[in-house]
């Protein structure tokens, strides 16, 4: 049920912030789980924002009974609020020989030349656990139909914003964090609703959403599922303070056997929905973006009597739904159809948003000659990159009114036109001409062809049957070509012969003809 526009993936990064984590201005040092079993490991990141040089200073430390190891590089392309940034990270193994609480050693890295160093962070390392961190090279493992120690799945709702205005339109998605399962398993409650007070609510086509395999939640390590087959664009209708998203799931791991399936209440998200400021200009209907006017298809000329038709075209970065016609003061100028689209895709700024095109259609019955300059057309939006009412306007180019045409000049017009000769004709006569050659041409071959076969035939004089067979055999021809020349000449008159050379198709003709040719040349 991924619905609504052109298909286009982006990559969300829910700010959920471990509790083993200090940032600076440039790098941030990040240390997850702070509390795991002998034998496994935690993971320290270290994550610069920006393309800088970025490189470790040490890749192997060991004090105090802690090795670090240095495991890895990546990169990171986040879109928080639609905001684009990039980051740069380093990924280090962190173990230990013994249980208890340990403080990591200094390990320094080098971005744009300048040094940053890790604090000193305190984790703790219990006993070995019962299964090893990494299972996947034993091929006997055996099932623990144990509740899982681990505490219960949550499901909860995210949106892209959290503070926004009334009208502007959002996205909003569910997330299931959790531990116990292999493979996770989320569908929605069919019997429950969504709760979205006072919020417009559509479902997005061909819209993913993907946020890391493992998070922090709750002072502890989450793995991740997005429940990517109702993605929302929600369009607020009302402004305060509201939670949604509320409803519930059922949950269970694919993968165990005899699994009991929960049913998950959802945690909702908690948004505060503005309302724009009272000094709405004259003639707004709600639009809420950055928006840019066009008009189209407005002719230079006209004849008194017609119909002008015009176009006017909003489009930008923003939903339609505050979208309207503008009331024109005119009343012979009538709205004819509108068109309005709405897709999320990344926009001109690099961020990723909704993008709206909406067109109206107008009609003026132009009631006499001479010179026509109508009203300027204005559209007034609420600008989210400025954060104040715009307003658009565009100028009608002056259209010169032509007197009515007479009745005249249409037959005119088609006297004209009718005076080029149909070239239909020429080329139809000019093919049935070049078939009747073919055809002609055809028929003479294939008569030239009968007649040297005939002539062929009483070249042999009274030889027939065996006397021909052997008399062929003699001029060299295989005995396959010579039974059939017998079998096809027999006892038959000229009048036969030719009564059968019209029989053979095509392949015998074929064979006939280069067996006269063959025997033509040895007479």
């Amino acid at each position: 049920m991924k619905n609504f526009g052109n298909k286009i993936s982006f990559f969300f990064l829910i700010s959920l912030f471990p509790l083993n984590s200090i940032f600076s201005s440039d790098v941030e040092f990040h240390l997850f789980p702070n509390e795991f079993s002998l034998g496994e490991h935690a993971k320290l990141e270290i994550k610069a924002r920006g393309d800088k040089p970025f490189r470790p200073l040490q890749t192997n430390v060991k004090k105090n009974g802690v090795r670090i190891r240095y495991s890895g590089s990546g990169t990171e392309t986040q879109i928080i609020n639609f905001k684009v940034s990039k980051a740069q990270i380093l990924n280090f193994y962190v173990d230990t020989e013994s249980e208890g609480t340990f403080q990591l050693p200094e390990i320094s890295v080098e971005y744009d030349n300048k040094t940053y160093t890790a604090p000193p962070f305190q984790f703790k390392v219990s006993k070995k656990s019962k299964h090893p961190q990494n299972q996947f090279f034993n091929p006997f493992q055996v099932d623990d139909f144990e509740s899982p120690s681990e505490e219960s799945p949550e499901v909860a709702f995210h949106t892209n914003k959290i503070v926004f205005y009334k009208g502007e339109p959002i996205v909003g998605y569910f997330v299931l964090y959790y531990n116990g399962y292999r493979q996770p398993f989320l569908e929605r409650d069919p019997n429950q609703s969504i709760s979205f007070p006072y919020f417009l609510s559509e479902t997005l086509r061909q819209v993913s959403v993907q946020i890391e395999p493992e998070v922090q939640r709750k002072n502890s390590i989450k793995k991740t599922l997005v429940y990517d087959k109702e993605i929302y664009g929600l369009t607020p209708i009302k402004s305060g303070r509201f939670q949604i998203g509320k409803t519930k799931f059922i949950s269970g791991d694919s993968l165990r056997f005899n699994s009991l399936q929960e049913t998950v209440t959802t945690t909702p998200a908690t948004v505060t929905v503005l309302e724009l400021p009272s000094n709405k200009p004259k003639g707004f209907t709600g639009a809420i973006g950055n928006f840019k006017l066009n008009l189209t298809k407005f002719p230079k000329t006209i004849h008194r009597g017609e119909t002008l038709y015009f176009e006017i075209s909003i489009e930008g970065e923003g939903g339609y739904e505050g979208i309207s016609p503008t009331l024109i003061s005119n009343p012979d100028i009538q709205l004819i159809s509108q068109n309005k689209t709405k897709t999320f895709r990344k926009l001109d700024s690099g961020e990723y948003g909704f993008y709206s095109v909406v067109q109206f259609q107008y009609g003026y019955q132009v009631p006499k000659s001479g010179n026509l300059q109508l009203e300027p057309y204005t559209f007034n939006f609420f600008s989210l990159n400025e954060n104040q009412y715009k307003t658009l306007s565009i100028q009608y180019p002056e259209i010169s009114i032509l007197p009515t045409q007479g009745k005249q000049t249409k037959p005119q017009i088609q006297n004209q036109n009718t005076i080029k000769p149909p070239s239909i004709f020429i080329l139809v006569f000019v093919a049935i001409l070049g078939i009747l050659s073919y055809l002609g041409l055809v028929r003479y071959t294939q008569h030239k062809q009968k007649i040297e076969f005939v002539e062929l035939v009483s070249s042999f004089g009274k030889k027939r049957n065996t006397f021909l067979f052997d008399y062929l055999t003699k001029l060299g021809l295989p005995e396959e070509d010579s039974e059939f020349l017998v079998s096809l000449i027999g006892e038959g008159h000229k009048e036969t012969l030719e009564k059968t050379f019209q029989s053979l198709n095509k392949k015998e003709k074929f064979k006939l003809i280069q067996l006269t040719k063959q025997l033509k040349q040895k007479d």
